[in-house]
């Protein structure tokens, strides 16, 4: 494994950014940026030994930081939505960063993915670490964040989450990369699998209603390999909230807390193929019906609905807030760790 590290840039305030690239023996690399320790890059090959980057981003600093769209980010404190923005722990009632309408995404205007991380590298991982003060964002908890890549000589990219706390709080992380096996302009004849029997029931605001649904019979099922474009505009209320699918999957959860396959999605063009496999209790498959970027991406053009796919790996949206959702609530001297690992192959 070869690592090099290189000047990304500098923020305005004059702090520079590197970019990290970890390239295995078969010329396969990964990139990644200490600004909200970023997946910047994933150039792997196809089933005829084809190498192109599978993941969306910028060819710069400057996209990132002008970003809205959270392209490659670390997700933290908490992935996707909180409603009203507020929770509470032991009758304390915390009041967030409302950054969408009346409910608090992504972490609220606080979020990971636009710190400046801390770097350190070993023989074929980057890790990033942060602190992140109590009451950032709203959220109680002095926080100590690590979050390291990893990537084999088989083109398998692991994701390790550590964080500690001084106070009790709630912690939701995860990966935000669109994924686009094939350069096709969009993602509609990739191939998903999810074992999955069930989805959250949500609201118009996306935010879960506690109920639980089931796939069958319905444009959410993804039990066997079908392709996103089949029923992605079929007349289901869900899906025109979302302009497609932006929806939570629960997954089979080990009691030892050991890995569990999260999705598949595979490409019939190039062979690619990419499998999920998380700790966590859910995937978000999210087909990228808001993607609008503002900066061009590393096509030259702006990116815009539909040309990726995120598989996020977290705990359920709102899990504060619905006391039978699966407790992502840590207290003082215990470790939050959890993994997520995608594999690509042909």
């Amino acid at each position: 494994m070869q690592i090099t590290q290189r000047s990304f840039g500098y923020l305005p305030d004059g702090r520079e950014v590197v970019l990290v690239r970890l390239t295995n023996e078969s010329g396969a690399f990964v990139e990644f940026t200490n600004f909200g320790a970023t997946w910047v890059s994933a150039t792997v090959p196809d089933s005829k030994g084809r190498f192109d980057d599978v993941i969306l981003g910028y060819p710069s600093l400057d996209g990132y930081i002008n970003d809205t769209c959270y392209l490659g980010s670390t997700i933290g404190r908490f992935a996707n939505r909180i409603g009203t923005a507020c929770f509470t722990i032991s009758e304390n009632e915390y009041k967030l960063e409302a950054n969408d309408g009346i409910n608090s995404n992504h972490g609220g205007f606080s979020g990971f993915n636009k710190k400046l991380w801390d770097v350190s590298l070993s023989p074929s991982s980057v890790c990033f670490s942060l602190f992140s003060p109590d009451g950032e964002g709203g959220y109680p908890g002095n926080l100590t964040v690590e979050v390291c890549y990893h990537f084999s000589e088989d083109n398998q990219v692991t994701i390790n989450y550590k964080v500690e706390s001084d106070k009790w709080t709630y912690v939701n992380l995860t990966n935000h990369a669109y994924f686009n096996l094939s350069g096709e302009v969009n993602i509609f004849n990739h191939l998903l699998q999810i074992p999955s029997n069930t989805i959250l029931d949500t609201t118009r605001d996306y935010i879960p209603t506690g109920l639980f649904k089931d796939v069958a019979v319905s444009p959410f099922d993804f039990l066997s390999p079908t392709k996103l474009g089949d029923r992605i505009f079929e007349l289901d209320e869900q899906l025109e909230w979302n302009r497609g699918y932006n929806h939570c999957y629960v997954l089979s959860k080990n009691a030892d807390n050991s890995l569990v396959l999260a999705a598949i999605l595979s490409d019939p063009i190039s062979g690619r193929k990419l499998e999920v496999l998380t700790t966590m209790p859910s995937v978000l498959v999210y087909t990228g019906n808001y993607l609008e970027t503002h900066f061009p991406g590393k096509t030259g053009q702006l990116y815009i609905p539909y040309e990726g796919v995120c598989l996020e790996a977290q705990f359920f949206p709102d899990t504060p807030n619905h006391s039978h959702f699966p407790s992502c609530l840590i207290v003082p001297g215990d470790l939050y760790q959890q993994v997520i690992i995608f594999k690509f192959s042909t």
